[in-house]
Formats: C-alpha cells, structure tokens, sequence
C-alpha cells in the first residue's frame, strides 16, 4: 500500500507491503469551519479575562506589543492578527501605536518574504520586527534561582502585551504556545541557556507540566513580564485551526493544553523493531535541529536496538551552527563525552538529544541534508524509500514489521500508566 508522508511543501509516497505494516498512528481532527469568525468569537468570550476592547478602554495604552510565533510553528497569523486588530479598532486605537515581535528564541530571523508570506498586507501596515537573543535587552528583573530575565527592549514602555502561539507537545516545556512566547520567544542567550540546561534535572517531556522545571520557569518569567492576554490556536494534521483558546495567559492556555493532548495523546501500542517517521513537513522539517523532535517521539515505540527511518527534507540543512560543531565531533560516544566535560550549550544541547537516542536505536534519513553523509557520519542517508527499505530488508529481514507515525513531532505516544501531568 502505498502511505503519503509530508517532506517539505510536498509528499513523498512510501510503498510498503501490508504484512510489513503493524500500523499507522495518526491524529485527524477536523479545522473548525470559519477560522476567522471563530477567532473573533474566542475574542469576544475570553477565558478569565475581560475583552480585549474593554482592556484596551481600561488601559488606554500608547505603546501595544503583539509577540507572535517565529516561522518554524505554522501559525497563520495573516488570519488572527485582523481581528485582535479590530477590536483595538473599537477601542479607538491606531495601527501606528501596535508592535509585532516575533519570537525567534534563538533560532534564526524570519526572513523578508517569510513575513510577507505569514502576515500578507499587514506587513506593510504594521512594524514588524524579529527578536534577536543577542542584543538589545533589557533586565525585568531575577528569577527565583538568581538568574537575570533578560528580554527583548521592544517590550520595554509596553502597556499592553499580547502573545499570539500555537499550543502542541513539547519534548522540554510539555507544550508550546502560552507563556512560551516569553521564555525563550524573546529572552536573551543566557537566560535560554539556564532554562534549557534544566533538562537534565528529569521531570520534562512532551505532555509534562505539572513538576516540569522547565515549564515552571517558563511560567515565572512570563509573570514577571505580565502578559496582559493570550490568544492560541491548536493545529491539526493539515494545519488548520481546530481549537482557539484566548483570555488570561495560564487558564486560557491550560485549556488549549487539556485540548491538544485529547487530539495528540496516542495510547501506546506494542513496540516495533521499525518506525517510520515524518518530521511534519514544512516548517516542521525546516532542519535536522527542528527534526530531532520527531526522532525523539518515534523512539517511544521502537524497540531499543531498532531502526527508524526519518522523512524530514531538511532544506536548510542542520539548523543551528552549536548544533553543528557537536555533531562534528566524528561520532556518538564524541558528542556524549563532549558535553560531559563541556557541560550543557544552547545548541549542543539538540546534539546530546540526538545522540543520547543513537545510543539505542539506528536511524536512516531521507532528506535533502547538503553533504549529510559527511556531515552526520553515524546516520545513515538514503536517496529514496527503496533504497531505506533495502536497508531495513538487511538488518531486520523481508518480514519486517513497522509502525508508521506520518506526524511523529506532533503526537506523543504514553501508556495508561503513563499520565501526561497536566494536572
């Protein structure tokens, strides 16, 4: 039969014979039917929180700060951001007194087009500008373990702060969107760095809340800065809007949280010695950096010792020059060593994740990594599906078994046993 997997902008169809096939998890939920008209509902019937237009009335605020997702979260802003706008409209505000930051982390700039192509015309209407963890910073103020908050300038003289996500499990934070926007969106390095070094204290994972340090810093810096109101979507497989979620920051997006698990929670099948996963396609498979976290959900229902072929184009190659140099390192037990002595470094961090699942499960790429076979010497690289199944007919025999997971980065398979932490 044959199973279409996004790569990119486009499919790639993978021939599998049914007695190879143990299954196929994926999510299906249907969009809602007018995105623009629900979004202007849920803006209208906040979550603990009064209407935009009443807050603006209350507030009267000269200078507005929208912080949006950066291109690597299909967020359709073009359709959200008109009716935020509207209702500023109300309240007699003006286009020139609203800023759009766009939370990047530190992943790279959006560039020119990618904005045109994400907000249309309002590219030209209102000043948009990407978030650099580099420079221009302010300090907030400290956060609970002595470490600066340090975020980006345009949120300073503020009087109204929005953030504008998408709500989908998170193999550090638990899920994305919400306070997310704040920490990392638009922190400086260090403070990145000091969040994401906390994932060697255990306690984090797609789903995880509850006793997740990560998600609980997260939480602290995003109240430190005050976020005023929130507005965040849950995606289905084709990337259209199936739950909106606005109000205040953390009920409006705990709902959207109880939300996506019911549509990404997987129940946990008997483990395969082959998954086939899909990196999600654009932008999900922007890069390897973005990819891993399909490897890493795949995992869960491999066998240790097997193998998952990952579909991830991977057009702009690795994704993080950090992440690079470690890999570069010439192998597995490098890279491991490496960050035992090194310690933890935004980036490389990725590096010890990839390389931590490498341990225990062989991997196969289908992507278009520049020079991937130099690169990335411990993967091993194929041109096409056949060549991947020839390579799985060797180590695993002609009556091999595989569990296909079409959005690998976008579910997260658990047990019964094995509750999610919401609560």
């Amino acid at each position: 039969m044959e199973v279409s997997i996004k790569y990119g902008s486009q499919a790639m169809p993978i021939n599998i014979k049914e007695q190879n096939l143990a299954g196929i998890l994926s999510v299906q939920f249907p969009g809602v039917p007018k995105p623009e008209e629900a979004i202007a509902k849920a803006l209208n019937n906040p979550i603990n929180r009064k209407t935009l237009e009443e807050i603006a009335r209350e507030k009267r605020p000269k200078k507005i700060v929208i912080v949006v997702t950066d291109i690597s979260r299909p967020v359709p802003h073009s359709i959200i951001i008109p009716p935020i706008l509207a209702e500023f409209q109300k309240a007699d505000l003006q286009k020139s007194q609203i800023h759009i930051l766009i939370a990047t982390g530190a992943h790279r700039p959006n560039t020119d087009d990618e904005i045109r192509n994400t907000f249309g015309a309002l590219a030209k209407e209102i000043k948009i500008q990407n978030h650099d963890c580099d420079k221009d910073l302010v300090l907030i103020g400290m956060l609970g373990d002595g470490i600066e908050l340090l975020v980006n300038s345009e949120i300073s003289g503020a009087e109204l702060i929005i953030t504008v996500g998408a709500i989908m499990p998170h193999n550090l934070a638990g899920f994305s969107g919400g306070p997310k926007l704040i920490m990392p969106g638009i922190c400086g390095r260090k403070t990145i760095e000091h969040n994401h070094r906390m994932m060697t204290k255990g306690g984090v994972g797609p789903g995880k809340i509850l006793d997740n340090p990560i998600h609980n810093q997260i939480l602290e810096a995003a109240r430190l800065v005050g976020v005023d109101f929130t507005i965040n979507i849950v995606l289905n497989h084709n990337n259209e809007i199936a739950g909106i979620f606005s109000g205040e920051l953390e009920t409006a997006w705990r709902e959207g949280c109880k939300f996506s698990e019911s549509m990404h929670r997987l129940p946990l099948p008997a483990q395969e010695e082959v998954v086939i996963a899909g990196g999600g396609g654009y932008p999900r498979d922007l890069n390897l950096y973005q990819a891993v976290k399909a490897l890493v959900n795949a995992s869960k229902v491999c066998k240790k010792g097997g193998t998952i072929v990952l579909i991830a184009r991977c057009q702009e190659g690795m994704g993080d020059a950090i992440f690079e140099e470690w890999i570069n390192c010439g192998s597995v037990s490098k890279v491991l060593q490496h960050f035992k002595e090194k310690g933890f470094e935004l980036g490389g961090h990725k590096a010890y994740v990839l390389c931590n699942l490498l341990k225990d499960y062989e991997v196969i790429m289908l992507s278009e990594l520049p020079k991937a076979k130099e690169k990335i010497p411990f993967i091993k690289h194929c041109d096409n599906w056949q060549d991947a199944e020839n390579l799985l007919k060797e180590k695993h025999g002609n009556d091999y078994r595989a569990l296909i997971l079409p959005l690998a980065g976008l579910v997260f398979p658990l047990s019964d046993q094995e509750e999610p932490s919401l609560r």
